[in-house]
């Protein structure tokens, strides 16, 4: 393969055949950014420039198949270019003028005539991949992936039916694309691709940081088995593999960003200082044993990659795990990931009750309490369950620092006149379970109360059960500052019941409800003063406190 030479010149010759590797991520590019702005730079190419610049790709060689290469570097705007002509032969396969353009593309970029696939994803997205861009027939878009590649092939496909867009207009991108120059590299062996592909993506380019991360293990590992004399492609395969099972897992979460559970499983396990790269950096420098301690690494990173989905699965329906996530995801999913590395749900739900209190009180504190030990705490455990317990219980009673009031700031704010806070959503809603549990009645779930379900109508919100601006009547300054945004005087409602109430009293509101808590309100809608405001904060503060207590949980 040609160092400089155009799309056309390395698909060209029939039997060349391009795949991405399992340890690549999957097809990442998002409609509204780069494909847009990869079909605005096409479009918008000046014609007195003869060749459009596709940059850089970087290949390996098969090691036992001839003419077969796996994608190191590119692969990203490679699938888009093959996407993009696919969408070119679908539009004109059927034009009698244009009968052989349509063969030449469908013998170049998807279906050599010996029947092979020119161009495969990573191995899980491309059945998907083949159904929809070379077969072209209906699959499920069920991974962000194969959503992404969906979303790809719809783009150019509107873009190319639309009224001021001619078959000239689509034959000339075409041509712009194939006759693209490039500049490659072609590799045999992994250690090569690794280093190549280090210092070629080590100034400035958007790698995230675990792209960042896999090529600065993988060249270590080079590094490290050089000093050694051992060949380093087994090692740096054993890599490719754990990195294959950490991009699959990556395809199915939606609570974190892969940087994100990155961030998370460094603090958890390296530091709670820097950022993930240079954590890893800092801790394999110590390392004598370096390949050892990176293959290490990589499987701990991939079982953490693994637990996420767990984490996930288990949020929307263990009222604990989705708690203490709604509350503050950044400070608690350390601790999280770190039990789930050690124990099963059930043996953590302990932990996970004082977390929520800790984290619920921490929303009342005053002045500068910013100090939140929870990475810490994750960093040191070493699966010591009861250990654990009697430090978040501590911690619970009295925050993370001797001189906190912590629960004597938690009471004090409770007691004060101004709530109208997102915190005060969440107490409400567990409010409103207490009240149902007493019934009894079903509880008001996780998903319903962060409307899971995404309608708008049904997103909880905090009403003022006596509205803020009702009209014709202005409140005295003394009820403004201790009563309107007071909690007594706030109610959980959906924003379609919100707006249906608008801003009128409560004597002239629907009085249908599923909440109790406002079906308790009821009996005083002609008479709800400043006494029955007092009232209810006094009976949801005395409730708040014995919810919030942690030594009255089981």
């Amino acid at each position: 393969m040609d160092y400089r030479s155009t799309i056309s010149d390395i698909f060209s010759p029939r039997k060349n055949l391009f795949a991405v590797p399992n340890y690549q991520r999957a097809y990442s590019w998002e409609r509204d950014k780069q494909i847009k702005q990869f079909f605005k730079d096409i479009k918008e190419h000046p014609k007195s420039v003869d060749q459009y610049h596709f940059g850089h790709f970087l290949f390996e060689e098969d090691e036992y198949i001839k003419n077969k290469f796996w994608i190191i570097d590119g692969q990203q705007r490679l699938t888009t270019i093959v996407i993009f002509l696919s969408c070119v032969y679908n539009k004109i396969k059927d034009l009698k003028d244009y009968e052989t353009v349509a063969t030449n593309i469908y013998n170049e970029y998807l279906i050599n005539t010996d029947g092979d696939q020119k161009y495969a994803t990573v191995t899980y997205d491309n059945n998907f991949f083949e159904n929809i861009i070379i077969r072209q027939i209906e699959d499920k878009a069920d991974t962000r992936s194969r959503k992404r590649i969906l979303e790809a092939f719809d783009y150019f496909t509107t873009e190319f039916d639309k009224n001021d867009v001619s078959i000239l207009d689509i034959i000339g991108w075409k041509d712009l694309i194939e006759n693209a120059k490039i500049t490659t590299d072609s590799v045999s062996d992994k250690a090569e691709a690794t280093q190549l592909f280090t210092f070629q993506n080590d100034r400035g380019k958007d790698l995230t940081e675990l792209e960042k991360l896999k090529s600065f293990l993988m060249f270590n590992i080079y590094l490290d088995c050089a000093i050694s004399g051992k060949n380093p492609n087994g090692d740096i395969s054993y890599i490719e593999k754990e990195f294959e099972s950490i991009y699959q897992s990556l395809e199915l979460i939606k609570i974190a960003d892969e940087d994100q559970v990155l961030n998370y499983h460094t603090i958890a396990f390296i530091s709670n200082n820097d950022t993930s790269l240079e954590r890893v950096k800092k801790a394999l420098k110590k390392q004598d044993d370096k390949s050892n301690w990176i293959k290490d690494f990589t499987v701990g990173l991939k079982k953490s990659f693994s637990n996420v989905i767990t984490i996930q699965r288990f949020k929307n329906k263990e009222g604990l795990l989705g708690d203490i996530l709604y509350l503050d995801q950044y400070n608690a999913f350390p601790l999280v990931l770190k039990l789930f590395h050690y124990h099963d749900l059930i043996q953590i739900k302990r932990v996970l009750r004082l977390t929520e209190i800790i984290l619920f009180k921490m929303e009342y504190t005053v002045g500068n309490y910013r100090t939140n030990l929870l990475h810490k705490i994750a960093l040191v455990y070493n699966n010591d369950i009861l250990k654990l317990e009697g430090k978040l219980l501590y911690h619970a009673n009295h925050g993370f620092k001797d001189y906190w009031n912590f629960t004597g700031d938690f009471e004090s704010r409770l007691k004060g006149n101004y709530h109208y806070f997102k915190s005060t959503r969440y107490l409400l809603w567990k409010y409103e379970n207490d009240l149902r549990s007493r019934i009894p009645e079903p509880g008001m779930s996780y998903n319903d109360f962060v409307n899971a379900y995404g309608k708008f109508n049904l997103q909880n919100t905090l009403d003022h059960w006596t509205p803020q601006n009702p009209e014709g009547i202005d409140y005295s300054e003394e009820f403004k500052e201790k009563f309107l945004n007071n909690v007594g005087n706030l109610v959980l409602a959906t924003r379609g019941r919100n707006s249906s109430d608008s801003n009128n009293l409560p004597s002239n509101r629907p009085t249908n409800s599923v909440l109790i808590q406002r079906q308790e309100l009821e009996p005083y809608k002609n008479n709800w003063s400043d006494t029955e405001i007092k009232n209810r904060q006094n009976n949801i503060v005395a409730f708040a406190k014995r919810y919030w207590n942690p030594n009255l949980i089981s």
